[in-house]
């Protein structure tokens, strides 16, 4: 059984799954209440489906990006249960969670751009195609209307708290936007299974939250430009 722990966005979400199956999941839509909230959600999860924590085999969290403070208090949650339990730690792209979650119901997409809100005009972002596969890496973004310029002939989902921004400034006659979604425990089981098989583990030790910019950055104006 792995023990999800997502706490990427305002969101503070815990799910249990099994060979990627998701138990039980409880998820609490409160800022800044990770730190108060998670240790009785962890005990509520287990109690309610009777599992000891002896019954963990590893702890999964987002590895960001995200909100510096959410990602903070996943981490060390995550750290500490393994290290008393002595089981294992994965990380989880916290974008990829929100693909993941996405990802099966989009038929008609040949893009999606999960977004997480990193203030301003900027997002967390990256792209990928239908089926997965990458395009633009994790980076944070300026946004601009030219954006996706070079992808206005297919439809893109923009999806995730950063996507509201979108409305009515990204310009693209192909686009949809699904603001109101956040990155899920639920959403992260059969990827941190299929880590967990590989034995892709983070250090205890050494391993930090991708928190990818801890000050305000520039980076290029269109990092989709020269693709």
């Amino acid at each position: 059984m792995i023990l999800s722990l997502e706490t990427s966005t305002s969101v503070c979400s815990l799910a249990l799954h099994q060979e990627g199956v998701c138990l039980a999941e409880q998820v609490y839509n409160l800022p800044k209440s990770h730190a108060t909230l998670m240790p009785e959600i962890i005990r509520q999860l287990l109690d309610n489906l009777k599992v000891e924590r002896s019954a963990l085999e590893a702890i999964a969290v987002s590895e960001g990006p995200g909100s510096y403070t959410g990602l903070r208090i996943g981490t060390a949650t995550g750290k500490g249960l393994c290290s008393a339990l002595e089981i294992p730690l994965i990380s989880i792209n916290s974008l990829d969670i929100i693909i993941e979650e996405m990802r099966p119901i989009v038929s008609d997409i040949s893009y999606i751009a999960p977004m997480i809100d990193a203030r301003r005009m900027e997002v967390y972002t990256k792209l990928v195609d239908k089926k997965g596969a990458e395009i633009m890496d994790t980076q944070a973004v300026i946004l601009s209307p030219e954006l996706f310029e070079n992808y206005v002939d297919h439809p893109i989902l923009l999806v995730g708290d950063g996507a509201g921004k979108c409305e009515g400034f990204i310009d693209h006659p192909h686009l949809k936007i699904a603001a109101d979604i956040y990155p899920r425990a639920q959403c992260m089981g059969i990827l941190a299974f299929q880590k967990f098989n590989k034995g892709s583990f983070e250090n205890l030790q050494d391993f930090e939250p991708n928190y990818l910019k801890e000050f305000h950055t520039m980076p290029s104006k269109n990092p989709l430009g020269n693709l």
